[in-house]
């Protein structure tokens, strides 16, 4: 079973790719640009959103709970 970490969060906040986005691809999660989603794939968060609710600078407590809120949004 896929599921998201804080440090998948970590790498999304930092990512210096273009529209970065955290998703479901091919039963792992990946942090890929927006654009190389496929059909298939589950977007499951954006750096843009992420930025906008915790800020820049991300806590691990914050790391760990964001985690927490994408892993129920996985399909079972």
């Amino acid at each position: 079973m896929v599921t998201v970490t804080a440090n998948d969060i970590r790498v999304l906040a930092r990512s210096r790719e273009v529209d970065p986005v955290l998703a479901v691809v091919d039963g792992e999660i990946a942090v890929i640009p927006h654009a190389a989603l496929k059909a298939g794939d589950t977007a499951l968060c954006s750096q843009q959103k992420l930025v906008g609710e915790l800020g820049d600078e991300i806590t691990d407590i914050e790391a760990q709970l964001f985690a927490g809120r994408l892993a129920n949004l996985l399909p079972e």
